[in-house]
């Protein structure tokens, strides 16, 4: 058996003997590579889509990066548009935080773009950069729009007393534009204390959109 293409990442020889042996085990062990394949693709995809827009990023381009056939990308998500569906739905932070009142998430998500956003490491800022990107582009706006709502919504249902929507936006525009921030700023060296500075800043803003005053009556 020829050991020039294989999709998972295993020896053809060796999973077959597997396979023979113990066959549930063989079968275990090919999930698991199929999850994983299918996970280096999302990240590289999500990486690269972060980078340029949606039409500059091709599927070789994210094959290549991810250490995998071209194929396999239409095996694990049916084409391009549907594998940037599934990288921006693998993006919301948000969701993950369920359970957590509109202030925890929200903190969290600011420490993350603050604190952690200039490393290179924040996914609510790789959100961003995907979002500018492609944004306009006619073939994905849909999936983008759809997205967006969902977070709005997700904001609104954690929100109490007047005026949810707005605040939920107002929430909304607050992480998009330090995410702004750190990405515009990413040649600029900031040191601890003025990000710190920066996140006690955004602090006192939550303070206002969350406060009791805001909670309690409509303005």
């Amino acid at each position: 058996m020829s050991n020039a293409v294989k999709n998972d990442g295993g020896s053809p020889a060796s999973v077959s003997v597997a396979d023979q042996a113990h066959p549930a085990t063989g079968q275990g062990m090919r999930g698991r590579n199929a999850e994983q394949t299918r996970q280096r693709i999302l990240l590289a995809a999500r990486s690269l889509f972060a980078k340029g827009h949606y039409e500059s990023v091709g599927t070789r381009e994210i094959a290549a990066k991810a250490g995998v056939n071209v194929t396999l990308i239409n095996r694990y998500f049916g084409s391009k548009k549907k594998l940037f569906a599934a990288v921006v739905d693998s993006l919301d932070e948000l969701a993950k935080t369920s359970g957590t009142s509109a202030r925890g998430a929200l903190d969290k998500a600011l420490d993350s773009i603050v604190l952690g956003g200039e490393r290179g490491n924040s996914t609510w800022v790789d959100e961003f950069r995907i979002i500018l990107f492609s944004a306009l582009n006619p073939e994905v706006t849909d999936i983008i729009s759809a997205f967006f709502d969902r977070k709005r919504k997700a904001l609104q249902e954690r929100l109490r007393g007047a005026d949810v929507t707005a605040r939920a936006d107002i929430a909304c525009v607050l992480l998009t534009g330090s995410a702004m921030l750190v990405s515009l700023s990413r040649d600029v060296k900031h040191g601890k204390k003025e990000r710190e500075t920066v996140r006690k800043g955004l602090g006192h803003v939550l303070d206002q959109l969350l406060g009791p005053d805001w909670q309690e009556t409509s303005r």
